[in-house]
């Protein structure tokens, strides 16, 4: 690796640390006005909220108070039989406070349903759950951020060893120009002694002895130089052995931290109940795919909602409602190709992209709606028996993305009113079973 590899590598670092800094402070700020709020309006919360402030305030090494906050929180939304305007209130921040945390998006939205509904035991599980995803992202992020400053450290450590080889190479040449001119200086010393000798003495015997002698020295100049300068050499080349395998480990370290970091970003795209996509790397596929879709490669948008789900929470759990999540989401990921997309948009809902004609997405589709009518999900010793609704609408290029799922939203809505367990499009009228 290159020294302006690794400056790059390091400016793209101490971006990503930046960027973990800013997500962590904005994380705080939720933490303190959710905080403020529990403060202002429970007076037997004063103390512990007081407490929990403080600590946010002083960014406490690990992430307990995370724990603490949303255990404060929970008792807070507990006591909404006598704080309604309480409960509304803080829900609202929380609501506003963590909206643009794409990977809670799915979370905020259950908590929206669930305050609609005041379902005072839904909204203590989803705050619960977001909480400690929140809890979960912050771990995260100080241990990325530990090997971060631990990688940006090691490059420093590399490039400072980079910056003393240089100076030694530098210093090499040096001693080695000095060197050079002792030679010279030597053997021009050592000529113009034989040459003053060979004029003062005319018998050849002595000649000879002289010139001989002179040769000597000039020899052993030569082997002087040489063995300086083969010293020098083998010390550079060990320490440029050193620094390759030096190099080679931090290029190492280096590709397994990204490795890590792009696992982290799959994972912040990926459902955690049912292994799909989520609803960010939904948005952001669809975006690409509208660009990128030509006439002559049609496709449609479906929105899936399973029918009656919430009659199933309320009659058998959220264990339950959990496991026919997870069965229809095979289902689903089952029925399409690698060309085509699923995810899990939020609550019950799912979207797919289908890249066919609209005739043939739906015949496709009402494939799939039959397998999930087939399932069975058990909850205890009662088999459940599960359907599904979608709206489908063609993805034309052109068209903005809220516009598209606008339209398989409205003709989902069509499907539920129409009788639920059916496949409606958004490019056609809708008709009676």
């Amino acid at each position: 690796m290159s020294a302006s590899e690794m400056r790059r590598t390091i400016i793209d670092l101490e971006r990503r640390l930046e960027r973990e800094q800013a997500q962590q402070d904005a994380l705080r700020r939720v933490a303190l006005r959710a905080l403020a709020v529990v403060g202002a309006r429970v007076p037997t919360l004063e103390g512990a909220v007081q407490d929990l402030s403080r600590a946010v305030e002083a960014r406490p090494p690990d992430s307990a108070w995370m724990d603490r906050l949303g255990v404060q929180l929970a008792d807070a939304v507990r006591s909404s039989d006598q704080h309604e305007d309480l409960a509304t209130t803080m829900l609202e921040v929380v609501r506003r406070g963590l909206n643009g945390f794409d990977f809670l998006d799915p979370g905020l939205e259950d908590l929206h349903r669930a305050a609609e509904r005041r379902d005072r035991s839904e909204i203590e599980r989803t705050l619960s759950q977001l909480f400690l995803v929140l809890h979960d992202k912050c771990e995260r992020a100080m241990h990325e951020r530990e090997e971060l400053s631990e990688v940006v450290g090691e490059i420093w450590h590399r490039l400072e060893d980079v910056d003393s080889a240089l100076s030694e190479d530098e210093a090499r040449s040096e001693r080695a120009r000095a060197s050079v001119a002792t030679l010279h200086d030597g053997i021009s010393d050592d000529v113009r002694a034989m040459k003053g000798r060979m004029d003062d003495h005319e018998d050849i015997g002595t000649l000879r002895q002289e010139i001989t002698r002179g040769l000597d020295r000039v020899v052993e100049h030569v082997a002087t130089f040489r063995n300086q300068q083969e010293t020098d050499l083998l010390e550079a080349l060990e320490r440029n052995r050193l620094l390759r395998a030096k190099g080679r480990t931090l290029e190492s370290q280096v590709h397994a931290l990204r490795k890590r970091l792009d696992q982290a970003r799959a994972e912040a795209y990926r459902d955690n109940l049912t292994g799909l996509p989520n609803r960010s790397a939904f948005e952001h596929y669809l975006d690409g795919l509208r660009e990128d879709l030509g006439p002559e490669q049609p496709a449609c948008l479906l929105v899936w909602d399973i029918d009656r789900f919430k009659a199933i929470n309320d009659a058998y759990g959220h264990s339950a409602g959990d496991k026919v999540l997870k069965a229809v989401a095979e289902i689903l990921a089952e029925g399409v190709r690698s060309e085509d997309f699923v995810a899990r948009y939020g609550g019950e809902e799912f979207v797919m992209i289908l890249t066919s004609d609209p005739d043939t997405c739906q015949r496709r589709a009402d494939s799939i709606r039959e397998a999930v009518d087939r399932l069975i999900v058990r909850a205890g010793k009662t088999r459940l028996r599960v359907t599904i609704s979608a709206g489908m609408s063609p993805i034309v290029a052109g068209q903005s993305t809220e516009a598209i799922f606008d339209a398989a939203d409205h003709a989902l809505l069509q499907a539920k009113q129409l009788g639920r367990d059916r496949v409606e499009r958004a490019d056609r009228e809708p008709h009676p079973s």
